[in-house]
C-alpha cells in the first residue's frame, strides 16, 4: 500500500492452533493494516543463530552468546519494525493482514501467571484477543513485551476512534 510504513510490533506471541499445539506470530502494526506474521521454525532458528553470531563477533563470551540466544528467541518480530509491511505479508504464506473495519475487537491484557510451582515468583505477559469476521483468537506474549501501556497505545492509535 501506498506510504504504508510499520509502526510497532508485539515480537513473539503464541496462538494455538490445535490441542497440543501453537504457533508463534508477531503482531506488525501498520499505518493501515494488522499483520499477524507467522514464525516459522526456520525463521526463528536464522535469528537466534544471527543474534549469537553477533553476541560472538562483540567478544561475548558462551553465557552472553546463550543470552543473545534466550532473548532473539523471544524476540524475533522485532526485526519487522522499519521493515516493509508487503515484505512482511509475503514472507511466509500463512500470513494474514487486516484493516481496523476487518476487526471487530482488538483488546491487550496484562496478566500474571506463577512460575516455578508453589513458591514461585509470577510472571508478566500480554494476552492479545483479535475478533474479526474468522472469529476470535487470543495471543500469549512470553513477557510484557512491549509494555502494556506501550501496546495499548498501538492498538488505540492503530483502531482510531469508534
Amino acid at each position: 500500500m501506498d506510504g504504508e510504513q510499520v509502526v510497532g510490533v508485539i515480537p513473539a506471541a503464541q496462538t494455538k492452533v490445535s490441542f497440543l499445539s501453537s504457533k508463534t506470530v508477531a503482531l506488525v502494526f501498520t499505518t493501515h493494516r494488522l499483520i499477524l506474521a507467522e514464525g516459522t521454525r526456520e525463521l526463528v532458528s536464522a535469528e537466534v543463530a544471527r543474534a549469537r553470531e553477533v553476541a560472538k563477533a562483540g567478544g561475548k563470551n558462551v553465557f552472553g552468546q546463550v543470552g543473545a540466544q534466550l532473548k532473539a528467541g523471544s524476540s524475533w518480530g522485532l526485526q519487522f519494525a522499519g521493515a516493509d509491511p508487503d515484505v512482511v505479508l509475503a514472507q511466509v504464506p500463512g500470513n494474514v493482514a487486516y484493516t481496523p473495519a476487518d476487526i471487530r475487537e482488538l483488546k491487550v491484557e496484562r496478566k500474571t501467571r506463577t512460575v516455578g510451582g508453589d513458591d514461585g515468583v509470577d510472571a508478566v505477559y500480554l494476552k492479545v484477543t483479535l475478533e474479526t469476521r474468522d472469529g476470535k483468537r487470543t495471543f500469549e506474549t512470553g513477557s510484557e513485551t512491549p509494555p502494556v501501556d506501550e501496546a495499548r497505545r498501538m492498538v488505540a492509535w492503530f483502531m482510531g476512534p469508534r
